[in-house]
Order: C-alpha cells, then sequence, then structure tokens
C-alpha cells in the first residue's frame, strides 16, 4: 500500500513539473518578447512530440501520462506564439514554417513506428525522440553568444521531471519512459552547464574588475569566453 502510495505521488509530481517546464520560457517570451537562444525548430519538435505523448498515454492505458503531455502543447504553443509576436509581420512566415514542419516531421516517426510495432515500439522511439525534440535547443544554447533569452527554470524542472518519470518508468517496466529519462537528464543537464558559463564570473557576482589594454612586463590582455585573461606579448 506505501508503495503505490508512493508510486501516485511521483506520478502527480512528474505531472506538475512536466507541465511546468515550459511555462517559465513561456512567460517570459511573451512578458518580455525576448527570443534570444530560442529555437523555433525545438518549439515545433516540442509540440508534436507531446501530443504522441498524450496519444501513447491514452494507447496502454496509462492516464497518469496523459496531463502532462495536453499541459505542454499549450504550454509550447504559448512560447511559438510569444517568438511569432516579437517578430515584424514580414518576418514571421518562415519561423512559424518551421515549426509546423517540424511538429509534422517528428509526429512521422512514432506513427511509423506504431504501424510496425504498436504501442512498445512507439514508446521507445517517444522516449528517444525526446532527445531530439531537446536538440535544437541545446545546439542554439552552444552556438548563440547570448542566451539571455532562455529560461533556466525551464531546464532545471525538465532535469527534475526526467528523474521522476525514470523512476516510474521503472515501477511501471515502461522501457519508452526509462528512454524518455535517460535522454531528459543527459540535455537538461547540457543546457544548464552552457547557461552557467554564459557570463563571466565576475558579472555573474555582480561586478567585474576593470583592466587596462597593457598589463605590467609587456603582458598584454585579450577578452576570451571566461573573463579577460592575461596572454603574452
Amino acid at each position: 500500500m506505501m508503495f503505490e502510495t508512493w508510486t501516485v505521488v511521483i506520478l502527480i509530481w512528474a505531472n506538475v513539473l512536466g507541465g511546468a517546464m515550459a511555462l517559465p520560457q513561456a512567460i517570459k517570451t511573451l512578458r518580455t518578447g525576448r527570443t534570444e537562444g530560442v529555437s523555433t525548430v525545438w518549439i515545433g519538435l516540442s509540440v508534436g512530440v507531446n501530443l504522441w505523448w498524450v496519444a501513447y498515454g491514452l494507447g496502454v492505458d496509462d492516464i497518469g501520462i496523459v496531463p502532462v503531455g495536453a499541459i505542454s502543447v499549450t504550454a509550447y504553443s504559448l512560447i511559438g506564439l510569444g517568438v511569432a509576436r516579437a517578430l515584424p509581420s514580414s518576418a514571421r512566415s518562415r519561423p512559424v514554417a518551421q515549426m509546423v514542419a517540424s511538429a509534422v516531421a517528428v509526429g512521422s516517426v512514432p506513427a511509423f513506428a506504431l504501424w510496425v510495432g504498436g504501442w512498445p515500439v512507439a514508446g521507445v522511439i517517444l522516449g528517444l525522440l525526446y532527445g531530439v525534440q531537446l536538440s535544437p535547443a541545446v545546439v542554439t544554447a552552444y552556438r548563440s553568444a547570448d542566451v539571455s533569452g532562455m529560461s533556466a527554470s525551464t531546464w532545471i524542472i525538465a532535469l527534475v521531471e526526467a528523474v521522476l518519470w525514470g523512476v516510474y518508468g521503472l515501477v511501471r517496466a515502461d522501457s519508452g519512459l526509462l528512454a524518455l529519462a535517460a535522454t531528459g537528464i543527459v540535455m537538461s543537464v547540457l543546457v544548464l552547464a552552457r547557461l552557467t558559463a554564459r557570463r563571466p564570473r565576475g558579472r555573474r557576482r555582480g561586478h567585474s574588475r576593470r583592466l587596462s589594454p597593457t598589463g605590467r612586463r609587456g603582458v598584454r590582455l585579450r577578452p576570451s569566453f571566461v573573463g579577460t585573461v592575461p596572454i603574452p606579448a
């Protein structure tokens, strides 16, 4: 009885965190209009994958998976709306097309898996597609010099959520959820590492030292990724 109670608690928290994962990014994008570091492909993939998690939950008769998928579809759609609103009308067509095309393309993969091997195979594919869903955000984070438009809260939630789904997947012996947990943990850690390193250490503490262009004993100073460091002349 106690074991079943803890399973329900884990499921509830996984749904709460999973549903809340994209909300900080949606709120930030809609409120500030800042889209730096936000990937339109990531948005489209996220909508497509979460629509399939809703279908998967219904298909394997695990209704506990359904709420998080439905809420996530709404949240990612709001992020897409925020990105579109932040752009001038003449520049919206391409990002919107990228989001729609990404959602349709990723949705065709579990559809084929379902046709070939049923819901068990589709579940594993969905779990692996979670990594594909998050990969544009990871790539964009590492390629962008400015990631101020990205919300760290979203990725902290994603990390905790992935751990909870992993525990629930072990209890249910659900290989799809286990695949989701593994890919979610890896991707979330990668993004959080990038966001942690987005500013020089001095600026993260709220201050920075001013250094002269030329240091002592013929040492000149050159900017680098982590700050301004002395390089021998």
